[in-house]
């Protein structure tokens, strides 16, 4: 069998090498810069299977050719998952996908099963899958997968145990052309092909003049002032664990919901769940409070790359009552309306605006709060720290894409880390 792979990043290498393991010849295909000649789907005369990597949009000059080849095109984690013997769990949504992941793994471990990372974090499926072809993995492990829009764009058997939705807001519309109906029947996907009591909608999931909710009918527990019940009975209070605001009720009732599909509804009364789920603490790079000086306190949110997470981020480190928070926006825009950030104009005492976007941003913010423009990341967060005083908050919610001025948001989120633990920041 002759398989294609279009991309050479990390998806590009996990297929490859998943390819080479089932016996298939490969050869990869890359993006030609836009200076050159566009290739022809002629190049793909002799293919049996094309694997796109999630980097590689589908307006671009190579992902076109696939498709105009007539050569069966399919993700990366499609394919992998046609080469998965076995259960597989998934998670979905435009925020939170990260932490319900790694929150489900720990779970699921802590209860005595071979869960394991996968997707967006931990290994591409399709490395797990040569894993057990190599014979490195047992057969018995249950990836739980953080599933992107792009992974799902060209997948047509991926069929989850169960799954979850998290939420859809703004992000990425410059790949699926400014219109949030497509992006939301992209994210839908993830439900194809599965019993609907097996899908989980999230807490803020609701329905909108742009989209309409596909049926979900996996939502058991139920959440009164911060506790989270089954059929009526405590399961764990969300002030024991240490994971704090709305956004993260949302990520646990989702982890436990997916416990209970997998593991049956007795296990959310168990002991050593309820340890596990009060011994979890989130990952780097979201809502992390890195120093405080002065009484000043330095907030690492980088993994914030939407308004929708902005918000969240904002409801959760402000004081009552005041504008307390100069934060740092902008980066790689992706087509996105910024303007709900004017509903959060209450808490925020100066915007200082970096990146590629930073001209939209101030457009669109500079008239709800102050505003200023940098050029670069350094004088920005400086400049942020300078501004504040006892009491005050410092907080890198950009918004945005990083690719613009650093490697992604983990090289963001560590360049602030490393201006703010000096505490001459704020001199």
């Amino acid at each position: 069998m002759m398989t294609g792979i279009i991309g050479r990043g990390v998806s590009g290498l996990a297929a490859a090498r998943l390819a080479e393991a089932a016996g298939h010849k490969i050869k990869f295909f890359e993006d030609a810069p836009a200076s050159a000649e566009k290739p022809s789907s002629a190049i793909f005369t002799g293919f049996d299977l094309l694997i796109v990597s999630p980097g590689v949009p589908p307006y671009s000059p190579v992902y076109l050719a696939a498709l105009a080849s007539g050569v069966e095109l399919i993700s990366e984690l499609e394919f992998g998952a046609r080469h998965f013997d076995g259960p597989m769990l998934a998670i979905t949504g435009t925020n939170g996908k990260t932490t319900t992941t790694e929150l489900t793994v720990h779970l699921l471990q802590a209860l005595g099963v071979d869960a394991r990372p996968a997707g967006n974090i931990g290994l591409p499926l399709c490395d797990i899958c040569a894993d057990i072809l190599e014979h490195k993995a047992g057969k018995g492990l249950l990836p739980v997968i953080e599933v992107s829009s792009f992974q799902l764009e060209r997948c047509f058997k991926f069929t989850p145990f169960a799954a979850v939705l998290l939420n859809i807001t703004s992000d990425h519309l410059n790949r699926y052309h400014d219109r949030m109906d497509e992006y939301a029947a992209t994210k839908f996907k993830i439900f194809d092909r599965m019993p609907v009591e097996r899908r989980v909608a999230g807490l803020s999931l609701r329905e909108t003049p742009e989209f309409k909710l596909p049926a979900c009918a996996g939502n058991k527990i139920t959440v009164c002032a911060g506790d989270l019940l089954y059929d009526g009975k405590l399961i764990v209070r969300q002030q024991e664990t240490q994971l704090k605001g709305p956004h993260n009720l949302e990520n646990l009732a989702a982890a436990l919901e997916l416990a209970r599909i997998y593991l049956g509804h007795d296990v959310l009364f168990s002991p050593v769940l309820k340890k596990a789920v009060c011994e979890f603490a989130p990952g780097r790079h979201r809502l992390e409070q890195v120093a405080e000086h002065s009484g000043i306190v330095f907030i690492n949110d980088s993994k914030a790359t939407n308004p929708a997470s902005v918000i969240v981020a904002l409801h959760t480190v402000s004081a009552p009552g005041r504008k307390n928070v100069n934060i740092i926006l902008g980066g790689l825009d992706k087509n996105m309306d910024f303007s709900s950030l004017r509903e959060v104009s209450g808490f925020v005492k100066k915007g200082f605006i970096i990146g590629q976007c930073r001209q939209k941003i101030f457009d669109t913010l500079s008239s709800s709060f102050p505003c200023e423009l940098f050029d670069t990341f350094k004088d920005a967060v400086t400049a942020a720290a300078r501004n504040s005083v006892k009491g005050d908050v410092v907080l890198l919610s950009p918004a945005c894409a990083s690719m613009d001025m650093f490697k992604d948001y983990k090289d963001r989120g560590d360049q602030f880390c490393e201006l703010v633990i000096n505490p001459d920041i704020i001199v």
